[in-house]
């Protein structure tokens, strides 16, 4: 891949990493912190079961599972514009595609098309981040973009606190905030360039060498994607205003972004196990506490703030952990394994919790991720330390 940071200045780098920066941030806010809480609290409202609510709200994960091989590929032929383009196409087609429609099946082919454009998004700007700041500076530069993916989910839901759940109109405010962002990566084309296509890996025997963390990122995005799906509804369900009850997502998400960083000294200052086991408990804990703290609004928002982190925090010491325990050869092959765990929780967590909602209890939600937040403590309590290598 072309270093695009040789011949610039630093005001002209860091001026390019921030418009890369709004334009993924404006695409994330809608496909990942909008667009979900978007189609379970409009479905809920026409009477669509919660299983089948899982099934449609998986769809743009489960298109992310399938194509992320190809995404790397079709970099190496359009470039990263073209390729932002092309997302920013496929999402706006999505969402004018589901005003004109209420056909369940075509909801879900047209998320399905959404989480292509999430995907395509997603690797040509961390891959662009990389191109263009310079070595020295590289480390911030993905941190402050990771940050910004972060509150994707905390700002996503406050678009429907302005417009509701009930019309088109908040699917149009989606579409005109996706068109400013391929608007940004029109302004680029200075800062374009083609990766080369990468080898091949396998990452299968990664599994034997860091199960705890491929299992951590698989609860966060089987918790996280079935929290920012449900958790609304099971406020509703409780008596919570619409308003209210989307505000908590927005908590949810803040606490996910936010209390990374404590995690990460957290897991400085003692270890990335201990780390876990917080985390995991934190996690288990908050399913039988937030029932009872509904009553109690503000209780309720503190202790979803810790959740969210907590969950988010699986996710952080997975890569925290894949850092300490592979080889510097298998590093990109560990984060990639990490990251589609995380896509396969993604997709079964709101198959999964639905399921749950519709045939078990309208606790669905507490209880799936209870399940695996405890199944995620016992692997930690019975697995013995990794013998030294």
């Amino acid at each position: 891949m072309e270093n695009l940071s040789v011949g610039c200045s630093d005001k002209q780098r860091w001026f390019a990493l921030t418009k890369i920066n709004t334009l993924s941030a404006l695409s994330q806010i809608v496909q990942i912190g909008t667009v979900t809480p978007l189609l379970s609290l409009s479905l809920e409202q026409r009477g669509v079961e919660a299983a089948r609510i899982g099934v449609i709200v998986s769809a743009s994960w489960l298109a992310i599972l399938l194509f992320y091989k190809m995404v790397p590929r079709l970099l190496a032929v359009l470039g990263l514009v073209k390729t932002n383009l092309l997302s920013a196409a496929l999402t706006i087609t999505a969402l004018i595609g589901m005003t004109l429609t209420n056909h369940l099946v075509l909801i879900f082919a047209l998320n399905f098309v959404l989480g292509i454009g999430l995907i395509l998004r997603w690797i040509a700007c961390d891959t662009w981040i990389v191109a263009v700041a310079s070595k020295n500076e590289r480390g911030r530069a993905i941190g402050i973009h990771e940050t910004l993916m972060g509150l994707g989910i905390a700002v996503g839901p406050l678009l429907l606190v302005g417009f509701g759940v009930g019309s088109s109109a908040p699917y149009y405010a989606c579409a005109a905030i996706v068109l400013v962002s391929g608007a940004l990566a029109l302004t680029l084309k200075d800062h374009d360039t083609q990766p080369q296509t990468p080898v091949e890996k396998r990452h299968g025997k990664l599994f034997s060498v860091i199960p705890t963390a491929l299992c951590g990122a698989f609860i966060a995005g089987f918790s996280e994607t079935s929290s920012v799906s449900f958790l609304a509804g099971y406020s509703l369900s409780a008596g919570y205003l619409l308003t209210a009850a989307t505000l908590l997502i927005s908590v949810f998400g803040i606490g996910g972004t936010v209390l990374q960083l404590p995690i990460g000294w957290m897991a400085d200052r003692s270890s990335y196990k201990t780390g876990q086991l917080v985390c995991g408990l934190i996690l288990l804990l908050g399913t039988v506490a937030i029932p009872f703290s509904q009553p109690l609004p503000w209780l309720a928002t503190l202790i979803v703030f810790l959740w969210g982190g907590a969950i988010g925090g699986m996710n952080t010491l997975a890569v925290i952990e894949a850092g300490d325990r592979v080889g510097e050869h298998q590093v990109s092959t560990a984060m990639t394994a990490i990251a589609m765990f995380y896509t396969l929780g993604s997709v079964l967590g709101p198959i999964a919790t639905g399921a749950t909602v519709s045939y078990v209890s309208e606790h669905g939600l507490m209880i799936s991720v209870g399940i695996v937040g405890a199944l995620f403590i016992a692997m930690l309590m019975l697995r013995r330390a990794p013998a030294p290598e």
